[in-house]
């Protein structure tokens, strides 16, 4: 009983703050994956458990590396790659990434994608709409070099959370620095 008591709880925390306006949720500064990486994260998201990335990740081709989220409602992933990188392969992963994207998803809508500079190195970016198992999903997707090999960082959250989620993806991807 308290178990299950336990689970609403923290289910009914997680869709209340889904549905907080972006402006009330705070974004604190931690570092993943072994200090490699620094960025913002919504307060309250926590690390997805390996049991709840298998479930989530067990159809994917890869599954990231670190995963948070405020219980599945909206996620913040890092999957660092084998896949070499440096500051001058950014643009080429952004190309590729691109026609990739835009060949494998035909009923996307897009809102934006290029390099741009983040704390003085380039990160590349995909942001866009795209039907997933019966409801839309808002993805920003945005990749640099870390320590000679290939970051990429995946935000998405339901359509109609995109309103008050889009500022802060926004603001998590402008915050990343990376160690090189």
């Amino acid at each position: 009983m308290k178990s299950l008591l336990l689970t609403l709880l923290v289910s009914l925390s997680g869709l209340l703050m889904a549905a907080r306006p972006a402006s009330e949720i705070e974004l604190i500064k931690k570092r993943v994956l072994s200090e490699r990486v620094e960025v913002l994260i919504p307060k309250g998201f926590e690390l997805m458990t390996e049991q709840q990335m298998d479930f989530i990740y067990s159809h994917a081709s890869s599954r990231p590396s670190v995963v948070f989220t405020n219980n599945n409602l909206v996620t913040l992933s890092f999957n660092y790659s084998d896949n070499e990188a440096d500051q001058d392969m950014v643009d080429v992963y952004q190309t590729n990434f691109s026609k990739t994207y835009h060949k494998q998803y035909k009923q996307t809508t897009w809102f934006g994608e290029g390099v741009k500079e983040v704390s003085g190195r380039k990160v590349g970016y995909l942001e866009f709409m795209k039907p997933e198992m019966g409801h839309e999903v808002y993805t920003l997707v945005f990749f640099t070099d870390v320590q000679g090999k290939l970051l990429i960082c995946t935000f998405n959250c339901a359509d109609r959370q995109k309103p008050e989620w889009e500022p802060l993806a926004k603001k998590i991807l402008n915050s990343l620095k990376a160690n090189s």
